[in-house]
């Protein structure tokens, strides 16, 4: 190569490979095609140059030098001035030992004036190395660099048998290979045989043919010991499946495979076939309790030794199936899975997918994925059936296996179906909370809970055994007139877990005050919190005069009423009105509705009182008496006292009045002034005192 670039400086001119433009001092050449010769070698090692014309024109040729370098720099080693011979045979060499390299030097014009030189190209050296198990590794190297090479090109790996003569020999294509390509490993599908080897680089221009290489090839060694893909039990009929790689040995007859179990390694079957790669473990009594392994060797069909043994692999890597256990415990309703590691996949197991369904999910659902061999589960829905399944994933390998399928009935406590606060009434000092639950499923306790900060938190204030439903809690420990009370219920089950949180139930907590004059504002909190909320509300209110509660309002969303109470303003009304709410529910889907009232809230209004300043015993009206309402009437006086002091009147009744007259005497005061005194309390027992003058006119 040095020699042949001294050649182009000595001549001074730019020179691209094949691949580019040809220039020379005085004549540009079109591009040529890649590559622009081949070098062949036949069977003898005798080393040819083939070029076509489209590259390497003929037209008004002198000659075309050819130029050699075999390891000690380039010489010059023939040439050929005959325009019809695109062919140059290198006599006397033999390339079958290394690759050697050459350019064509060539001449054009009547006294080769004119000349351009050739891409450098070799020839491809092929070699063959005997494996001894059936195959051979072949390698060579590339004509040209790799990326000069035309797209559109490949070699072509070719065999034949001894012939005499060598070059009679007829080549069989093996494979074709891309490009790139600089071995191949070729299995000879036999036990024995002498073959030929050599490789082709094929061109649009010309192909490079490389020198042969061969001998006997003899399978001598053993297989490799086959790789399991998986061993996975199959649900559908719950056998043990095993499945593995075919042998890489193209002359492998049949597969043993081999089972661990009962601590011993035992061979189950001979699988005759290269591509059977597959089966079962029928013997479903040795592995449904028990882990069990698997490993599997590979028989050739060539023999060796004496006497002759078939050539038969070592068993390869063991592979176990996953054995699941579960136990389950119905009070807690933990079911508790536990299994065996997946063992020899490449690198190992990602993960373990636990997989269920049950009655109501009858197709497989991912439960969950963990690298633990243990996993627990508590099942929200029991009393029916349930199966799990474990799912090993290659970390690397698209392949899974799976375990055997555990299944079992979850029993469960009974879960009540009912657990309601239907009611919540004031009584007195009093809260009773009627409940509703359900009879004969075991419940060991009703537990009822108590908040007296609007549900922030609650407090457990009692636990009756064995109740029976409906029933009703009285909560003596309250204050219903100053203020409401959350109550929530639960209950124990045979398992002692506590369950079934019924909804909140709220006391009503009356309010109010005396607004204005003959007006009382009356306020409460809300029911809270019935299944299908409040329908209405009711308001209730008793005087003196009608002791019964009686229905004053009706309210569907409103929380305060204000009450003119005018027409109550009869003469023996005392001033007191008591008031109370019902909460009536919006019928709930036990089929019921239920009522909760409130404290009973009593508001005392201020007496309204009238007393005249004269009495005229010749007017229409001709006697004297106060007007007062909204007193207790049964402690009620009026005493009148003349300018001395002196006592002349006492009305001790209502409906009493002053004539004018001198108690104790048929006579009638004098016209002036006289002193009065009222005295009377209202139903609070609150007393009041009124004075005030009269004048008499007759």
């Amino acid at each position: 190569m040095n020699k042949f670039l001294n050649i182009h400086n000595n001549f001074t001119y730019y020179f691209l490979i094949c691949f580019g433009l040809l220039f020379s001092l005085k004549t540009s050449y079109s591009q040529c095609n890649s590559p622009c010769f081949c070098v062949q070698v036949d069977e003898i090692g005798e080393v040819s140059v083939v070029w076509d014309t489209l590259n390497i024109t003929n037209a008004n040729l002198f000659e075309h030098q050819f130029y050699a370098d075999t390891g000690g720099g380039f010489v010059l080693i023939g040439s050929e001035s005959n325009p019809l011979i695109n062919t140059f045979t290198f006599q006397n060499y033999f390339a079958g030992n290394n690759s050697s390299s050459y350019f064509i030097k060539s001449l054009y014009g009547s006294s080769g004036a004119n000349f351009y030189f050739s891409d450098t190209i070799s020839s491809i050296f092929f070699d063959l190395v005997n494996l001894f198990d059936g195959r051979v590794s072949l390698s060579w190297n590339h004509p040209i660099p790799v990326n000069f090479i035309p797209s559109n090109s490949q070699y072509v790996i070719e065999n034949s048998s001894p012939s005499n003569p060598p070059t009679s020999a007829i080549w069989n294509q093996v494979v074709t290979l891309p490009i790139d390509s600089l071995n191949y490993t070729d299995n000879i599908s036999v036990c024995s045989s002498w073959l030929n080897y050599r490789v082709k680089l094929t061109s649009n221009s010309c192909d490079f043919i490389s020198n042969l290489d061969g001998g006997f090839i003899e399978d001598q060694q053993a297989p490799d010991a086959p790789v399991i893909n998986l061993v996975s039990q199959d649900t559908s009929n719950n056998q043990i499946f095993i499945n593995w790689n075919p042998s890489i040995a193209q002359d492998v007859t049949a597969y043993i495979v081999f089972k661990f179990s009962n601590g011993a390694w035992n061979p189950l079957d001979t699988i005759f076939g290269i591509q059977n790669t597959s089966f079962y473990d029928t013997a479903t009594a040795t592995f449904q309790n028990d882990i069990v392994k698997y490993s599997i060797a590979a028989m050739d069909s060539c023999s060796s030794g004496n006497p002759p043994q078939f050539n038969t692999s070592s068993a390869g890597d063991e592979h176990n199936n996953i054995l699941l256990n579960q136990q389950y415990e119905q009070c807690t309703g933990e079911v508790s899975l536990s299994f065996n590691d997946y063992i020899n996949w490449p690198t190992g197991v990602s993960s373990y997918k636990i997989f269920y369904k049950n009655d109501t999910n009858l197709n497989w659902q991912l439960l969950d994925s963990t690298n633990s061999l243990n996993y627990s589960y508590v099942i929200q829905q029991g009393n029916m059936n349930y199966s799990f399944i474990v799912v090993a994933q290659s970390d690397s390998l698209a392949i899974s296996s799976l375990s055997n399928i555990v299944e079992f009935y979850a029993n469960q406590p009974p879960i009540p179906q009912s657990s309601y606060i239907s009611e919540v009434q004031v009584h007195n000092d009093t809260i009773f909370v009627k409940y509703i639950g359900d009879n004969g499923i075991g419940i060991k306790s009703l537990n009822i809970y108590k908040s007296i900060d609007n549900g922030i938190s609650f407090e457990m204030i009692d636990s009756e055994l064995n109740p029976i439903f409906p029933f009703t809690y009285y909560d003596l420990d309250v204050y219903p007139n100053e203020r409401s009370y959350l109550y929530q219920m639960s209950v124990t089950d045979s398992c002692l877990n506590e369950v079934a949180f019924s909804n909140l139930g709220q006391s009503i907590f009356l309010d109010g005050n005396s607004e204005d004059y003959l007006m009382n504002n009356l306020v409460w909190n809300p029911y809270q919190n019935w299944q299908n909320g409040v329908e209405k509300y009711e308001l209730f209110s008793s005087n003196n005069l009608n002791p019964n509660f009686e229905l004053l309002i009706i309210s569907d969303t409103g929380l305060n009423y204000l009450h003119d109470f005018t027409n109550f303003l009869e003469p023996l009304f005392d001033g007191k009105i008591c008031y109370q709410i019902s909460a009536i529910e919006n019928q709930s889907n036990l089929g019921f509705s239920g009522i909760s009232t409130s404290n009973i809230k009593c508001l005392q209004n201020e007496p309204i009182v009238f007393i005249p300043n004269a009495l005229d015993l010749n007017g229409v009206v001709n006697y004297w008496k106060p007007i007062i309402k909204m007193i207790d009437f049964s402690d009620y006086k009026v005493s009148i006292y003349n300018r001395h002091g002196v006592l002349i009147a006492l009305l001790d009744n209502i409906d009493q009045v002053w004539d004018g007259s001198v108690m104790n005497s048929n006579n009638y005061a004098s016209m002036g002034v006289y002193l009065y005194q009222v005295e009377f309390k209202n139903t609070a027992g609150k007393y009041f005192h009124r004075k005030g003058q009269i004048t008499l006119i007759r």
